[in-house]
């Protein structure tokens, strides 16, 4: 609505592999939620292993951003914010590195239950702040996600800003990013 609507073969793909990996993403959270209850088994943040207060303190900078997007109707944003997030950080490292403490450690396991929570988190998030431009999508995880929840993902609120400044960690955030970009 801001601009000529471009359309190609290849815009088209682009279109396509970013709603892949985005579906794919949060298809792989979900799944690792099969045996997890939140009422029961979400740990508080203070317990939560390094790398997943690292990306939910990512996580709440890309929500507010996506808050700041819907308020400013720059849908725009709203997808870059998304699709970097997903790609660079959910996929590329933290699915990466959670997934040996999700498929080895023991279940109930302290480490288990710190990924699977903030899988959850994350999950559960994204769910609703997908649904406004995703919402086949953020329909169909919303039905499938653990715990009790509104009826539909389209009823439900989007995380607040304070729920998201509790999941903040700016020298996290300052730390892993150096440690980043050491990665290979």
């Amino acid at each position: 609505y801001t601009q000529e609507i471009r359309i190609s073969k290849e815009i088209l793909a682009r279109a396509v592999e970013a709603y892949r990996k985005i579906r794919n993403t949060l298809r792989y959270l979900l799944a690792n939620l099969y045996d997890f209850d939140p009422r029961v088994d979400l740990i508080e943040r203070g317990r939560l292993e390094e790398v997943d207060r690292y990306i939910l303190a990512r996580y709440a900078d890309v929500a507010k951003r996506i808050l700041r997007g819907y308020e400013d109707y720059d849908y725009g944003a709203i997808f870059q914010a998304l699709n970097v997030f997903i790609t660079n950080d959910l996929s590329a490292v933290y699915a990466d590195i959670s997934k040996d403490r999700v498929y080895t450690f023991a279940a109930r396991s302290r480490e288990r239950r710190s990924a699977q929570t903030t899988m959850y988190l994350i999950a559960d998030g994204l769910t609703r702040l997908l649904a406004p431009i995703l919402s086949f999508t953020a329909d169909e995880l919303w039905r499938h996600l653990p715990g009790a929840r509104d009826e539909s993902v389209h009823l439900a609120l989007f995380p607040t800003r304070g729920e998201l400044d509790a999941l903040d960690g700016p020298n996290l955030l300052d730390v892993w990013s150096k440690l980043m970009l050491h990665r290979t």
